[in-house]
């Protein structure tokens, strides 16, 4: 699964602590824990005709108030904070009013850059001081912002978040373990629990130096259950990906399920890999990339665990 969807799918799940977060006040007004994902494929025409348009998160949220109607809320999640936002957001926006109908609520996310913490922006329009255009919109911009205070709140999708932040007290690896412990210690369970564990293993990537920390810390007797919580995780989704990539591989022994196949074992192999030795280097990814087999990549998917380096893992 790529870092987007990860992060959408963390969003979804956690999306009444997310609201909370990013927009209290219109928080308080509706009923996030009812809402409703929707279609987000939304356009194929205006303005580039034919081109499918898909927004990240289309959420349809009811509102406290009685029989009154449906608010959407639009989420549009960004690797690295970028110019043209506001634009795109606009554009955004105004297709969904029109098909819809309903009031919308726009939130950007930026895992990376952008001012820290949580704004508000306003997008105007005109040629003098009425504007005819005024489109405001929630943003949160994750990597300024301080690891050590969002780590003390109480929504568990603020400890995901703090993962990407800085801290005064830890360094990267340490930081990925205070996020992992505050999961372990949490009342958090079943998918949930998974889906925040799956985006602090996927999506907060360590250099080398960092990892061989992260795995030195790991090792400590006090972070016991952080290693329990994580062999947990990491034999549900091995076994997910075996399972799923052995039986689309093999079934009938169809081109397509064997090409799902071999994607689904190769990513499992590289986020054993980079949860082991930090980021894998260009010429052993292009090795692994042309390794075809589900059943020498399923061999190396076991190897990477028990593996001293990165140089002995293709080794016959």
């Amino acid at each position: 699964m790529s870092h987007d969807q990860l992060s959408k799918s963390l969003i979804s799940t956690f999306f009444p602590d997310f609201l909370h977060l990013v927009a209290p006040d219109a928080a308080l007004r509706l009923r996030p824990g009812e809402a409703t994902f929707l279609d987000k494929e939304l356009f194929l025409d205006w303005p580039d005709l034919g081109r499918r348009r898909e927004v990240d998160l289309l959420a349809r949220v009811p509102v406290e108030e009685p029989d009154g109607p449906p608010v959407l809320v639009h989420v549009e999640i960004e690797a690295r904070a970028g110019s043209g936002m506001s634009q795109r957001l606009w554009r955004y926006f105004m297709q969904i009013r029109l098909r819809f109908d309903l009031l919308v609520l726009t939130v950007l996310v930026n895992l990376r850059g952008g001012r820290p913490g949580v704004g508000l922006e306003v997008l105007q329009e005109g040629l003098d001081a009425t504007a005819p255009v005024v489109f405001p919109y929630r943003v949160l911009s994750l990597s300024g912002c301080l690891a050590d205070d969002w780590l003390s709140r109480k929504e568990p999708i603020a400890w995901a978040f703090a993962a990407l932040m800085r801290s005064k007290r830890w360094s990267r690896a340490e930081l990925k373990i205070e996020c992992l412990r505050r999961v372990a210690r949490s009342e958090v369970a079943g998918i949930e629990r998974e889906v925040l564990v799956n985006w602090l293993k996927t999506c907060v990537k360590l250099t080398a130096g960092n990892a061989a920390e992260y795995e030195r810390l790991l090792a400590l007797e006090e972070n016991k259950e952080i290693r329990h919580m994580e062999t947990t995780w990491l034999g549900k989704a091995e076994a997910r990906g075996m399972k799923k990539g052995l039986a689309q591989g093999k079934a009938e022994g169809k081109a397509e399920g064997k090409s799902e196949a071999v994607g689904l074992m190769k990513q499992a192999l590289l986020q054993g890999l980079e949860r082991r030795f930090g980021a894998v280097p260009e010429k052993l990814e292009r090795r692994l990339d042309a390794i075809q087999s589900v059943d020498r990549l399923a061999e190396l998917v076991t190897r990477a665990l028990v593996a001293p380096s990165l140089d002995e893992l293709l080794v016959n």
